[in-house]
């Protein structure tokens, strides 16, 4: 039996981060793109989303809307835009945390929820850095890991042992449950 899972983004960076992640897993990654499906869901009402407004914490998940809530920015325009909110803020305000969550269809309807959190500081500085699809990674130093979190996207999996993205950790707590539902 193949074994495929769905992964319902539009995000070349995303794709080829969880697709480097399960390299080795025996599944093979499908995304809207390969489906010939269109697929631009709307950045609007969820939990998340309220729990990030209420805590007045932005972008939340509006990163490519941040603006003005409905023009997409490109990745360059996302991290002007950071860093001319920030611009007065010290850098011991500037504490930031991405979070992940990944919502899993179950045969049959049902849906699980996995989540992964990264902490660190948002710099006042944007590093030379890009990664495309990624502004915040030329942005966010992880100071558990003493690096931004641009440098380590591009390592194998083997040079980042210990330093999981937000993504990462939320898929390795998700890998063992699609394992379970594929075989």
């Amino acid at each position: 039996m193949k074994k495929e899972l769905f992964y319902a983004t539009n995000n070349p960076g995303k794709v080829i981060e969880v697709l480097k992640f399960l390299s080795n897993s025996g599944i093979t990654v499908l995304t809207p793109k390969d489906l010939k499906i269109k697929l631009d869901v709307p950045e609007i009402g969820s939990s998340l989303e309220k729990r990030i407004f209420e805590s007045k914490s932005l972008p939340g998940i509006h990163v490519r809307r941040w603006k003005d809530g409905q023009t997409k920015m490109t990745d360059e325009e996302i991290i002007d835009y950071c860093l001319s909110r920030m611009k007065n803020v010290p850098i011991t305000k500037r504490g930031a945390q991405f979070r992940t969550v990944l919502v899993l269809g179950i045969p049959g309807g049902g849906i699980e929820v996995y989540s992964g959190t990264l902490k660190g500081v948002i710099l006042e500085k944007a590093a030379s850095l890009r990664v495309e699809g990624f502004p915040f990674e030329s942005l966010f130093y992880v100071s558990e890991w003493n690096k931004l979190l641009g440098e380590t996207h591009h390592m194998s999996m083997e040079e980042k042992r210990g330093r999981l993205n937000h993504r990462e950790r939320a898929l390795e707590k998700v890998i063992p449950r699609i394992q379970e539902l594929i075989t």
